[in-house]
């Protein structure tokens, strides 16, 4: 079990910012946060380093006015980052009972097994994460681990997310150059997911980020991480489209869209002269710029959602589908399009409003102390030891 000091350091890794906090554990384990801080910019693009030495001034600065203010100096980090260069690895072990009991020996020879495998398959990563997916006893599935119970046939389901190694230790090298020992690291991805667990009570789900320049699709089942893809494209291949057809510039097209008097019922308009400035006046009809952002919306929905064969697992219509936009714009003028292409789905738009920027390092405080139901331990460094470590967070 995680030993608990009086005060934890947290990091957040964010494209935009840098956030820090210190947090504290009372004796029944409920977190607060009794410092924090933030900075901008980060250093960092899509999850990873831009600049190591700009980084490493920035932080220790940071740091050096938080140890002055809590009187505390801190020798280790627990880090959230944002990386979606990720890999998610599902992999089922089995073992024939024959009519026994399943036994904690049964898990241990299952667990060592998956393992042994994809560690000889994936030498130059490390496991972030590790959940429980699914266990099924004689094709049945079990809400909990079946031990003490009897069939013929069990199957245990783990997801591994894992990454790239020198992703990793550029990650420990911008800590260690600030004097500061990565403790723990864990995936933004993962709290954003018990972010919507504990807004909407349901622990499966659905979840899409189109951001503007690349689009996240992630899949929770009974509160375990088992899914992630993404796709090297995001909203502005929506602008760009309207802006190769229309020959018009991406920031004027941004404009038009944005515009609170676009709609998309106003079809016999055009694009008001305001936006052309000092150009040439052209009669672009907003018939046509909605009919080019239907097609290439179309186009996406298919892709990330209704023809992606990765979903078919995942048949049932009542499952929820949050769908998040980092482009607002996008969703304010094109909402309408979404819903009719995002078909035969549980679908909410994943809004919430006055969100604290510290909420992902309070989830991570609150993991810190008491788990997760469906994780087995986060690892960020390759030991011989990971199975016995591993058997405590099962079998405790």
């Amino acid at each position: 079990m995680y030993k608990f000091k009086n005060k934890n350091l947290f990091i957040e890794i964010n494209d935009n910012n840098l956030l820090f906090a210190v947090g504290e554990h009372d004796d029944e384990l409920n977190f607060k946060i009794i410092e924090k801080e933030s900075f901008t910019p980060s250093g960092f693009k899509n999850g990873k380093l831009t600049n190591l030495d700009v980084n490493v001034d920035n932080i220790k600065k940071i740091i050096n006015k938080i140890e002055h203010r809590t009187n505390i100096f801190f020798s280790d980090v627990n880090v959230i980052i944002n990386q979606t260069d990720f890999d998610c690895i599902n992999v089922s072990g089995f073992k024939k009972l024959n009519g026994n009991q399943v036994l904690s020996d049964d898990i241990s020879y299952i667990l060592n097994d998956v393992k042994s495998k994809l560690e000889e398959t994936e030498k130059d990563k490390t496991i972030i994460h590790l959940f429980n997916t699914k266990y099924l006893l004689d094709n049945k599935s079990i809400k909990n681990l079946p031990i003490g119970l009897y069939g013929n046939f069990y199957s245990h389901q783990l997801t591994f997310l894992m990454m790239n190694d020198n992703e990793l230790k550029n990650i420990k090298m911008l800590f260690n150059r600030c004097n500061l020992s990565v403790n723990k690291i864990i995936l933004k991805s993962f709290t954003d997911g018990i972010k919507i667990i504990n807004r909407s009570k349901k622990d499966t789900f659905i979840k899409i980020n189109l951001n503007k320049s690349e689009t996240q699709l992630t899949i929770f089942y009974d509160s375990a991480f088992c899914f992630f893809q993404k796709f090297n494209f995001g909203s502005n291949i929506i602008l760009k489209d309207i802006s190769k057809v229309c020959s018009l510039e991406e920031q004027t097209v941004r404009k038009v869209v944005s515009d609170s008097n676009f709609k998309i019922s106003d079809k016999n308009m055009y694009v008001d002269k305001k936006y052309f400035g000092e150009k040439n006046f052209r009669k672009i009809s907003l018939k046509n710029i909605i009919e080019i952002s239907s097609a290439r919306i179309e186009e996406i929905v298919n892709i990330i959602f209704n023809k992606n064969k990765n979903l078919n697992i995942m048949n049932n219509n009542d499952i929820p589908l949050y769908f998040n936009f980092e482009d607002k714009s996008i969703i304010k003028n094109f909402k309408e399009i979404f819903e009719d292409n995002l078909n035969n789905c549980n679908l909410y738009f994943d809004e919430p409003k006055d969100e604290d920027s510290f909420s992902s390092i309070k989830i991570f405080g609150e993991l810190l102390g008491r788990g997760w139901s469906r994780e087995a331990i986060p690892v960020i460094n390759k030991r011989k030891s990971l199975i016995s470590r591993l058997f405590s967070s099962f079998f405790e």
